[in-house]
């Protein structure tokens, strides 16, 4: 089974920003992905929305101190409760191959960068794709080493995404 693994904002107020979340849901079940995500709403919760409508396999990774505060994703195929934020992002790294990062905050950023340190230092095969206007601003990043930088595929909108896994 090929894994993508998705990243978000929790909240969304925008309904064309979570309509592409759920676009891309659907998307990546189409292109033979199952996917993981956080496992609660916003982002999450579309990107889980799309890949149950298209029947695919989603799988949310929550953490233990969210579980009391946060709603149910109700189209998780499957919930996994991590004990902490190291074993959290441990799962959601696992096994996976594609990280699409859509627009967030510091969580969100902070997901980002683990991974990316994670891969980069394991020398894995991985593809770490960002979504959305403002990630456009990295190809200017002065204070990140520009071979570090040519890990991160930056993608104006999700249709520029899309065309790159045809």
């Amino acid at each position: 089974m090929r894994w993508a693994t998705t990243f978000g904002a929790s909240r969304v107020n925008n309904s064309g920003l979570y309509q592409e979340g759920v676009e891309l849901g659907r998307f990546l079940v189409q292109k033979g992905y199952a996917v993981k995500c956080g496992g609660y709403q916003g982002l999450m919760e579309a990107v889980s929305k799309g890949v149950k409508e298209v029947g695919g396999v989603v799988v949310g990774i929550g953490l233990e101190a969210f579980e009391p505060l946060r709603e149910n994703n109700p189209y998780l195929t499957k919930k996994i409760i991590a004990k902490d934020l190291f074993e959290r992002l441990r799962l959601l790294v696992k096994d996976s191959e594609l990280f699409i990062v859509q627009q967030g905050s510091i969580g969100t950023l902070n997901e980002l960068f683990l991974v990316w340190a994670l891969k980069y230092s394991l020398k894995e095969t991985f593809r770490v794709c960002l979504i959305g206007e403002k990630y456009l601003s990295f190809k200017n990043c002065d204070f990140i080493p520009k071979d570090t930088l040519k890990f991160l595929e930056l993608y104006k909108t999700l249709e520029d995404f899309k065309g790159s896994l045809t």
